[in-house]
């Protein structure tokens, strides 16, 4: 198991909505409404904390009363918050989102101008406690000037989650470095400039990337499972079947298992296994996650991950066969 794993990224106060019966545009929907703690740093360190992975938070609260709600309540989870940077004349990130009666977003709003603040002098202060982790995830809610920081300086190996397509225009230029990144499709296709639609293109733009000098690929293919990549193997691993209540997070969770996999995946023979493995666990975790009503899981374990593995057989299928 892992000294330790440093997450930077955004964290957020989630208020979000799902409708008893299908949304009505401009009505009062009844339903069901939750605040949670959230942002994709945050969620990604609380899912490696469920994990039992030893985490280190590196982001950007307000002084207010919601933010160091945050901060007491990622400590009860074992998230060591001692490199967070308090601001107590901001107001803490929110994000506010609707789902459709499938549990399916359908509209969000994000307030998340205080993640400016992570700028690259920030970074730079942190930069020995970063770079003595066994790894980094980034998500790109920081900006390009941060993102670029990140990639140049620090020795650890690099994850990145792009976040969004918007948020992944801050790649631009700079992908050589990164040890691993897991886009969905719109954002592949923005990093790769290719209209992704078949498994021929999905092959294709996995290649582009690892050609611009990322060492590992997860291309989230929806209903299809997840192509995985590195420069010897690719191969497509099937969806884990999930009866959906709620999308949101679960794309932060399945970074989360891809950096537990790899962790725990020492003992492993080959590159092809570790690969598999990693995909595995991300589409186990991911659909745990949206079996949830929130954004993250609170039953998600090691011991549960293990029995989800073992009870479902996922289809790997090379494509270099």
């Amino acid at each position: 198991m892992s000294n330790f794993v440093a997450v930077i990224g955004a964290a957020n106060i989630d208020i979000g909505g799902t409708p008893k019966f299908p949304l009505v545009m401009k009505d009062s929907n009844p339903g069901k409404i939750e605040v949670n703690y959230g942002g994709v740093g945050r969620n990604i360190a609380h899912n490696l904390a469920l994990l039992g992975v030893k985490v280190k938070l590196f982001s950007v609260i307000g002084g207010d009363a919601l933010g160091k709600g945050m901060i007491a309540d990622c400590n009860s989870l074992g998230i060591d918050t001692s490199e967070v940077l308090i601001t107590p004349n901001e107001t803490s990130s929110m994000y506010l989102y609707i789902n459709n009666d499938m549990g399916d977003m359908e509209l969000a709003l994000s307030h998340v101008k205080i993640d400016k603040l992570l700028t690259p002098e920030y970074l730079e202060s942190k930069l020995e406690i970063l770079n003595s982790a066994d790894a980094v995830v980034v998500d790109c809610n920081l900006s390009h000037e941060a993102l670029s920081y990140i990639i140049e300086n620090c020795k650890a190996p690099i994850y990145i989650d792009p976040v969004s397509q918007a948020q992944a225009r801050k790649l631009e230029g700079i992908l050589s470095g990164i040890d691993t990144i897991k886009p969905n499709r719109l954002e592949a296709e923005f990093l790769t400039g290719m209209t992704i639609r078949t498994e021929s293109d999905f092959k294709a733009a996995a290649e582009a990337l690892l050609d611009s000098g990322i060492r590992r690929i997860f291309i989230s293919m929806g209903p299809e499972g997840i192509l995985a990549a590195d420069s010897e193997n690719m191969i497509i691993v099937s969806q884990y079947p999930a009866e959906v209540r709620c999308t949101t997070g679960a794309g932060d969770s399945a970074t989360a298992a891809l950096l537990y996999a790899t962790l725990n995946s020492a003992s492993m023979e080959d590159d092809l296994s570790k690969l598999a493995y990693a995909a595995k666990a991300a589409n186990a975790v991911g659909a745990m996650t949206i079996e949830s009503l929130s954004t993250i899981n609170p039953a998600l374990c090691p011991e549960r991950l293990d029995e989800r593995l073992n009870s479902f057989s996922m289809k790997v299928r090379n494509l270099n066969e």
